[in-house]
């Protein structure tokens, strides 16, 4: 396997550890929910939710090299032009780093979490985490509106690529009205919660395996790409 498709295939080690996370999801109590529901559910679900946490901060930080070895791939096929492959990239680690800040926030309330703590506190802690995973919705979604551009003004990738990512995007716009919902289909839980989820299980699969598969077609693209300053000839 080439050193592209290997930095590539670090999408996979994100998806895997991915799932692996989501099996120890146990359905966090509402953002409205009473302080006291929330210290329950943390005192009672503690080791769930450390181990869920860790292994998003491993899939997080593997992200950080998947972006990375996205970028390089945006940018061979951009001939030169820097700024959608610098936007996907900055966004992206930008993005994750909200993740591991938001898990690091988990790991504090379950660690914290005793029947003799006050409420208000795990309240107050339980809301900071929740405004930080909304918050991580908007560079997420510039960094898919990033691939998007990309891919349907070069072909980077296919352009059902570039419509999912669009699409993905949009879901991630829609869910950071949440941070002010209270009811409805926009808050944790609610029917574009789980539109999300899909879209945002598929998009990695789609891209990594693109990436594995097609490592040197925006080579090929490009070179074939007539120059900006080439004259014609006689």
């Amino acid at each position: 396997m080439s050193w592209d498709r290997l930095n590539a295939a670090s999408g996979y080690l994100v998806i895997a550890l991915g799932l692996a996370a989501a099996a120890f999801e146990r359905g966090a109590p509402p953002a409205t929910a009473p302080p006291a529901e929330a210290l329950a559910f943390f005192v009672r679900y503690r080791s769930e939710l450390i181990t869920q946490s860790l292994l998003f901060v491993l899939s997080a930080s593997a992200y950080l090299w998947f972006f990375g070895a996205l970028r390089t791939y945006l940018a061979r096929a951009e001939g030169g032009t820097d700024t959608l492959p610098a936007v996907a990239h900055g966004a992206g680690t930008t993005w994750a780093g909200l993740q591991l800040l938001f898990q690091s926030g988990q790991v504090a309330l379950a660690l914290g979490a005793a029947p003799e703590v006050d409420p208000v506190t795990i309240g107050l802690f339980t809301d900071l985490t929740y405004a930080i995973s909304v918050i991580a919705y908007v560079p997420l979604a510039i960094m898919l509106v990033a691939v998007a551009a990309a891919s349907l003004r070069t072909r980077v990738f296919p352009a059902w690529v570039g419509w999912l990512s669009a699409s993905a995007a949009g879901a991630n716009l829609a869910m950071t009205f949440g941070l002010g919902a209270q009811s409805g289909p926009l808050v944790p839980g609610g029917p574009l919660t789980y539109v999300l989820y899909l879209l945002m299980a598929i998009w990695p699969v789609a891209v990594t395996t693109m990436m594995v598969l097609r490592p040197r077609i925006h080579h090929l693209t490009s070179i074939h790409r007539p120059k900006a300053n080439s004259m014609p000839t006689a």
